[in-house]
């Protein structure tokens, strides 16, 4: 089960949404660069040393439409049930979309996924949209998802989902196969805020707990 004495990691970032990375990654080649945590604001990444503020889950939802682009045909028939299995089936599709972004590269898989108000969402697919330009992507899946269950905490109009992830240590590579970054391990789990709008799951808003 998911424990629940973790916290709240204010401002890290959530899957290299940022041109760094997931929760944090080495720049340059393997074992060259220094590790912190980004920030999500937009699609620069910047870098933070020392420990991360604290804070509690609070909604920041201003937007109640649903996604804005035609809604993949490929979300399973189990994440578009209106119930709490098919918030947490939609919530491992969405991250699996998100790793399939960072490996092809992909754009387009996470935008139709989410509500204008998430804003981590943009920056995961501005992200796919820059390594789909630039001809990099990362060598395996960033993401390795351990397990997903209801949150303990509410916001109205939302179903929060925990995500237990693992970031595994996917390296950045360019068309020669040349490593650009690499990711740092680390383990955290993902507050998913999810909204039922129009008969489908979107994806509102996305927090970070940390040990």
């Amino acid at each position: 089960m998911v424990a629940r004495t973790w916290r709240y990691a204010a401002g890290l970032a959530l899957l290299g949404a940022l041109a760094g990375g997931l929760v944090g990654c080495t720049s340059g080649p393997a074992g060259s660069g220094s590790t912190g945590s980004s920030t999500v604001s937009g699609s620069a990444a910047s870098t933070t040393t020392g420990s991360s503020s604290t804070s509690s889950v609070t909604s920041s939802a201003t937007s109640t439409s649903g996604a804005t682009l035609a809604y993949p045909a490929d979300v399973p028939a189990e994440a578009r049930v209106n119930s709490p299995a098919g918030a947490m089936a939609f919530a491992r599709h969405f991250f699996a979309q998100v790793n399939k972004a960072y490996t092809t590269p992909q754009a387009g898989l996470i935008a139709p996924l989410s509500t204008p108000n998430c804003k981590s969402c943009a920056g995961y697919e501005e992200r796919a949209r820059g390594l789909e330009a630039s001809k990099e992507r990362y060598d395996r899946l960033p993401l390795a998802i351990l397990e997903v269950s209801p949150a303990p905490d509410r916001v109205d109009g939302l179903t929060l989902i925990d995500v237990v992830f693992r970031q595994t240590d996917a390296r950045l590579i360019d068309s020669a196969g040349h490593e650009l970054s690499r990711f740092t391990t680390k383990s955290g789990i993902f507050v998913l805020h999810v909204r039922w709008s129009s008969g489908l799951w979107v994806a509102n808003e996305i927090q970070v707990r940390q040990p």
